[in-house]
């Protein structure tokens, strides 16, 4: 992102009035989507991912971290029960080749199939009647709790709910079937998507966070990525020592700012540098909302937190899901 204010995401208010009084649909298109498909799939994703493959069935995707052995994230991934004992996987876009390539590597001895899926495309519903927006791709409402899933029989449609108290979930549906979706309601930009992504503190791996931060330290735990009772995969003895014996220290929360910041990232000082705003956003009133990477003990504590120009930050909560 860039110095200029221009830069930072910002929702109308004719948009949010949408959302209140109807739903919007908005092109996703930060995520791609990928099919997996063999006769020992789940047995392999298993020893490869952060999460309890056993925990995933039609009702209910699950969301895991995919590590190197040195316990590095390789991507952030949401996986659903698809099709024919196939499955579906959303991966930041900016990270899917990798994605592939990474469990491509440790397939020896398994039929995986797995690649990228061009035609299909995640789209987000937002807004007080957002079940209207699933029924038009002959979807129903799935449960509220977090990733629930449905699909529509026989077609590469599903959806999968992504607040438990807002109306949001997001679907993964054809390309063509999403645009024209699209064209027939009030327009939207996916830069609004994003502001109401930064506003409702869900962070984004290659944005907020990266391969240089455990997802431990991104809130993996916060937004159910990872099991630890689970058997054994790649990642796992660092992940597990991390938890068991204290070692995250920093965390993702989702903060307000009395104004916007001149540059991002940027530094966020106490007595000194302490932590770094990673993005922020506008909503319909000129608020400024951000997410910011902070040590636990200073976000528990009542330090007072700025920014450029002295301009305050207040912690409104932890990054959860």
């Amino acid at each position: 992102m860039s110095d200029s204010l221009l830069s930072i995401p910002t929702i109308s208010s004719l948009t949010t009035d949408h959302t209140r009084q109807s739903y919007l649909i908005f092109n996703n298109s930060s995520w791609a989507v990928l099919k997996a498909s063999g006769p020992t799939l789940r047995e392999y994703l298993q020893g490869q991912i952060t999460q309890d493959m056993d925990k995933l069935n039609k009702q209910q995707a699950i969301h895991s971290a995919l590590l190197s052995p040195q316990g590095k994230a390789v991507s952030d991934i949401y996986i659903l029960s698809g099709h024919d004992d196939e499955l579906i996987l959303l991966t930041p876009r900016s990270h899917a080749v990798e994605t592939v390539a990474r469990l491509r590597q440790f397939a020896l001895g398994h039929q995986l199939r797995i690649g990228i899926v061009e035609s299909l495309a995640v789209a987000a519903v937002y807004g007080a009647h957002a079940a209207d927006g699933l029924k038009r791709f002959g979807l129903i409402e799935p449960d509220q709790s977090w990733l629930s899933q449905c699909d529509k029989q026989g077609e590469d449609t599903f959806v999968i709910t992504m607040q438990k108290q807002a109306k949001s979930y997001w679907i993964i549906s054809t390309k063509t079937q999403i645009d024209q979706f699209m064209q027939d309601q009030y327009p939207t930009t996916e830069e609004e998507l994003e502001a109401l992504r930064i506003q409702q503190g869900f962070p984004l791996f290659g944005m907020e966070w990266d391969e240089r931060l455990h997802p431990l330290n991104a809130n993996l735990i916060e937004f159910e990525g990872v099991d630890f009772k689970k058997g054994c995969y790649v990642g796992q003895e660092i992940t597990s020592r991390m938890h068991w014996r204290g070692g995250i220290k920093k965390k993702l929360y989702r903060v307000q700012l009395e104004t916007s910041p001149l540059a991002l990232p940027c530094p966020i000082r106490s007595s000194a540098n302490i932590g770094e705003l990673k993005s922020a956003a506008i909503d319909h009133n000129g608020a400024c909302f951000g997410i910011a990477l902070l040590p636990i003990d200073v976000a528990e504590s009542d330090a007072t937190l700025s920014i450029d120009h002295g301009t305050h930050i207040t912690i409104m909560e932890a990054c959860h899901a």
